[in-house]
């Protein structure tokens, strides 16, 4: 792989990177209010999206790439123009939102609520008015969410099934959970992990889970079952995880310890790495380095052309991978 793109455009900790569907964008939030886009070939700042006040926990890209959605500490969500960067809705919340999230078709979005202020953490989904910025920017709507589910433990993510009918959730005591939307029930519960998952992703075809964990490990689970199918052991808390396009059978884990932590560590635990194992054979096959702290934050192309990473040091890196790596990849998927 080449050298990184270092995009730095933050002034404190990447809390999540994402692509867009096409894989041409990249976006970042971070908790210094400011989440941004980026050119995913070049690197180049491309705006910002200004409103919020405090840390943004979490941002997400329509199927279309024309609306923007951030979660933020300020106790709202808002819904962006992608293009020109205009606040188009701000969805008010009782409590700071941890976790933002389009519905397939962009017709509802999903929000997760901490906490704080004694409140129960919650699950909401509102209903939008439209899927285009000139619909939501007309419309007089009071967003209030049409189906929330609380829960005694803080949620830590949340994502959308493979239908708009059921949603994945995890918590901080090491549980994930499918939620039935129609019903209001979990209908799915199992406890991979005796810690906090701190966040986890899906493949494309909602076959498999896959989690990343402070008890040091990243789980690979049946979509259907969450059923436990391998496990990835690392030497450090794991804060994040993806899975690569189904033509290569590879995953990603990315994390690191705190700087409470790596005082007392080993050489390699202060090297804040991205780990990259085998799916099947759940093997390590290589590792990159290049935060001066953990990584928060990791997120494949669709195309699985390039990688990034968000990291505690306030950087963006952005790879995109070689033919080296295509050619030896692509042997993997021949074993």
């Amino acid at each position: 792989m080449i050298r990184p793109i270092a995009l730095h455009g933050h002034t404190r900790s990447v809390t999540r990177v994402k692509f867009n569907r096409e894989g041409d964008l990249l976006f970042s939030s971070a908790k210094d209010s400011s989440p941004t886009v980026w050119n995913a070939q070049t690197g180049e700042r491309l705006g910002t999206y200004e409103g919020h006040n405090g840390a943004i926990w979490d941002i997400d890209v329509n199927f279309t790439s024309t609306l923007v959605a951030t979660a933020g500490a300020d106790q709202c969500a808002k819904l962006w123009d992608l293009k020109n960067g205009q606040c188009l809705a701000t969805l008010p919340h009782d409590t700071p939102v941890r976790v933002v999230a389009f519905s397939h078709g962009d017709s509802m979005l999903l929000t997760v609520t901490d906490t704080s202020f004694g409140a129960t953490p919650a699950i909401h989904i509102f209903n939008l008015p439209g899927t285009t910025p000139d619909v939501i920017r007309d419309a007089r709507t009071e967003y209030r969410p049409m189906f929330s589910h609380k829960v005694p433990e803080k949620i830590t993510f949340a994502h959308w099934g493979p239908t708009n009918e059921t949603v994945y959730f995890s918590s901080e005591d090491g549980t994930i959970v499918i939620l039935d939307i129609q019903k209001g029930k979990e209908i799915v519960f199992a406890s991979p992990h005796k810690t906090e998952i701190k966040r986890f992703s899906v493949d494309k075809d909602f076959t498999t889970v896959l989690t990343a964990s402070l008890d040091q490990t990243g789980k690979l689970l049946c979509a259907r079952t969450l059923k436990t199918l391998k496990t990835y052991e690392t030497d450090k808390p794991v804060n994040d995880s993806a899975i690569m396009p189904s033509m290569y059978p590879i995953i990603m884990l990315g994390g690191g310890q705190d700087a409470q932590s790596v005082t007392n560590s080993s050489q390699r635990a202060n090297k804040f790495e991205t780990r990259f194992f085998h799916k099947i054979f759940f093997e390590e096959l290589g590792s990159v380095s290049g935060h001066f702290g953990p990584v928060n934050s990791i997120d494949v192309s669709p195309d699985g052309k390039a990688w990034a990473s968000g990291g505690e040091d306030g950087f963006v890196k952005l790879y995109h991978f070689d033919e080296e790596f295509h050619k030896n990849a692509a042997k993997l998927s021949q074993v």
